[in-house]
């Protein structure tokens, strides 16, 4: 997420999905698919929502969804209890959601010091602008631990989703390589991005809820 840019969605790799009659693919609507009819779609950067187990994978058409929870001030007093927190029900809530291993976000490839060292500065940077912008709140939260996701990270602080309370809520349906985002606000109105993203669509719902409010 270097200074704010837009990530580069990864190509479906063909070696890691293997054809086997053990994995499923289905279209937007759900309706199974070969494997090249799906690897032609997706390659095009659409978004891929995969079951835990990776049998089946699914395209999906809107990375964006939107709506309102009645309790929010119930949800940050859950986050509080069960992580040992202490955020405000007054102030919007930012949450970073990892499902956990996926082809995005784990490699073989040994990751130097310094692209660690970014990309904690770069989550610094989002944190003090967001709380600079709404005085806004950060949380990051996962699902099952990956390669640089887990508790007692150096760089970033990553908790476990309390009763997969974030993932129930929010992200349900399927597991969105790499990791997701929902940001609420205290009236309980929340935008979701499914998927790898940049942090500058955070503020574009910012933004947004600026002007509404």
């Amino acid at each position: 997420m270097k200074n704010f840019k837009l990530l580069l969605f990864i190509i479906f790799p063909l070696i890691s999905l293997a054809q086997t009659s053990k994995i499923k693919y289905l279209d937007f609507d759900g309706k199974e698919i070969s494997y090249n009819q799906f690897y032609k779609i997706q390659s095009k950067g659409i978004l891929v929502g995969q079951n835990d187990d990776g049998s089946i994978y699914r395209l999906i058409k809107e990375r964006e969804k939107s709506g309102k929870i009645n309790d929010y001030k119930e949800l940050i007093s859950l986050i509080n209890s069960e992580l040992n927190l202490n955020y405000d029900y007054n102030l919007p809530l930012f949450i970073c959601y990892s499902p956990g291993p996926d082809v995005s976000n784990t490699t073989n490839r040994l990751i130097s010091e310094q692209e660690l060292d970014s990309a904690q500065q770069d989550h610094i940077k989002f944190k003090n602008k967001l709380e600079k912008e709404i005085n806004g709140q950060v949380l990051n939260v996962f699902k099952k631990t990956s390669q640089f996701v887990y508790e007692g990270n150096k760089r970033i602080d990553w908790k476990k989703d309390p009763n997969n309370e974030i993932e129930k809520r929010f992200f349900s349906e399927y597991h969105y390589w790499h990791s997701s985002f929902v940001i609420i606000f205290p009236n309980g109105d929340y935008n979701a991005y499914l998927g790898e993203f940049s942090y500058n669509k955070v503020f574009d719902y910012v933004k947004s809820w600026k002007k509404k409010n």
